[in-house]
């Protein structure tokens, strides 16, 4: 009897033990165990690298493709005040970046350097787009020539969402000799408002040579709503005008 008393206190304390124990490993895990993150520094979960790919929303650096630079020019506007544009394309599918630092650099013609304007922009995705830069001021010296290159990149982000779609008219050169101007219309044909549009110009000749640029903003444009726009340039292109070709994009 008493033998079996024995046992039945052992039964019970391992029981109680096994209990506790178990409680205890519980508790530890809960508290030791951190589930995985996409900022946690870490290579971990679904991750292809360092808190980028698998479920994170920013994509790793091998899995993208650098933005190509087709082309980057200088225009006069008046005296010493001059634009920069860069016609840029951004060849992934599904992927943007919210900031991407950039240079232009001017030279003269003589290719000396003569200033760096520098700036930060978004980048669409599967979108060839236009950096603008204006109110460039440059004394004792004539820009001839522009380089643009990217500085530095944010996270490279998935993108799978349905872009806006824009209907956009607009007519040829007007005033083409004194005080040039572009008027168009921009209608927003999506289902959901858009709070701003950037809209650039290319002005081309017949040799589809770019002799002139300009930006405006379209704000506020609700579904289903048109809205007029205008470019205009303080003086003539002193080239006759053969193209002129509008893009757009959301900033």
């Amino acid at each position: 009897m008493a033998l079996w008393s024995t046992k039945r206190r052992f039964i019970y304390g391992g029981s109680f033990l096994a209990v506790v124990l178990i409680v205890l490993v519980f508790i530890s895990w809960n508290f030791l165990y951190k589930a995985p993150t996409c900022s946690d520094g870490v290579k971990n979960g679904s991750e292809t690298g360092i808190d980028c790919g698998g479920s994170c929303v920013n994509l790793c650096s091998n899995a993208t493709l650098a933005p190509t630079v087709i082309w980057a020019k200088v225009f006069n506007i008046s005296g010493d005040v001059y634009s920069t544009t860069a016609l840029i394309e951004n060849s992934n599918i599904n992927s943007k970046n919210i900031k991407a630092n950039y240079d232009f650099r001017l030279f003269d013609e003589n290719n000396r350097p003569i200033l760096v304007e520098s700036g930060s922009t978004s980048i669409p995705k599967n979108k060839r787009f236009a950096i603008f830069e204006t109110g460039i001021i440059v004394r004792n010296a004539v820009p001839k020539f522009a380089e643009f290159r990217f500085t530095s990149f944010s996270p490279w982000q998935k993108d799978d969402s349905v872009e806006p779609e824009f209907d956009v008219k607009y007519g040829s050169i007007e005033n083409a000799g004194t005080l040039p101007r572009v008027l168009g219309t921009i209608t927003n044909k999506s289902i959901k408002d858009v709070k701003e549009v950037e809209l650039v110009v290319l002005v081309m000749d017949a040799d589809e040579n770019v002799i002139g640029t300009s930006r405006t903003y379209v704000t506020n444009l609700y579904r289903g709503e048109t809205q007029d726009f205008v470019f205009t340039w303080q003086k003539p292109f002193g080239r006759p005008v053969s193209v002129v070709n509008v893009i757009h994009r959301i900033p």
